[in-house]
């Protein structure tokens, strides 16, 4: 087989593949996790119920694997923008713009996050996923802001939540429309939040 052949058919496999999860989050945020079954997705993707079975085992195993691809591209458009050279301050700004963003661009998936989250089987694994994987980054820059003394010495988990909870419901009042896109009042709160994780 020819290179270009191969590079073919992995296209149509993954598109196909990222079709399924596509189709799968969609029908989550209708319908919730019991209500998606694997004859619907395959309907409601145009696809035979078979060709499911050839990229993902079984519900739990699709499940899973949409949770990962969830987190995954989530992580890219969250670090969107992130360098090195950026002083902790302009780091903070970009990762709260970019959640704020994120939601008001595709408020179903943050409803399908935390469908998924509050699933057992997958929050054993979603700590070590953020922590060491997809997100370390986030997680490392609070430890040595914790280190150098810039932030106060709370759980990552704490911080994380006061940082960007304000984000994510700001956007939501955006959505439901009880609050004006007004950029002048989204950055005194993206700024009050940075000045409250500030020990001094």
């Amino acid at each position: 087989m020819h290179d270009n052949e191969r590079s073919f058919i992995i296209g149509v496999f993954m598109d196909k593949r990222q079709q399924i999860l596509a189709t799968a989050e969609a029908l989550l945020a209708e319908r919730g996790l019991y209500g998606l079954s694997m004859k619907l997705l395959a309907d409601t993707a145009g696809i035979a119920a078979g060709t499911i079975y050839r990229y993902f085992e079984n519900k739990e195993t699709l499940i899973r694997e949409l949770y990962l691809h969830i987190t995954q591209e989530g992580a890219h458009t969250f670090f969107k923008g992130w360098s090195d050279k950026q002083t902790p301050e302009q780091k903070y700004k970009l990762l709260w713009r970019n959640t704020f963003d994120a939601v008001l661009k595709n408020p179903q998936r943050l409803a399908v996050i935390e469908m998924l989250f509050s699933q057992p089987d997958l929050a054993q694994g979603q700590a070590a996923l953020c922590e060491d994987g997809a997100f370390y980054p986030l997680f490392d820059f609070y430890q040595q802001g914790i280190v150098e003394g810039r932030f106060h010495n709370w759980q990552v988990s704490a911080l994380i939540a006061v940082s960007f909870d304000s984000a994510i419901n700001l956007a939501r009042k955006v959505i439901r429309k009880r609050f004006n896109a007004d950029e002048i009042q989204i950055n005194q709160v993206r700024d009050a939040s940075w000045l409250i994780i500030q020990k001094i």
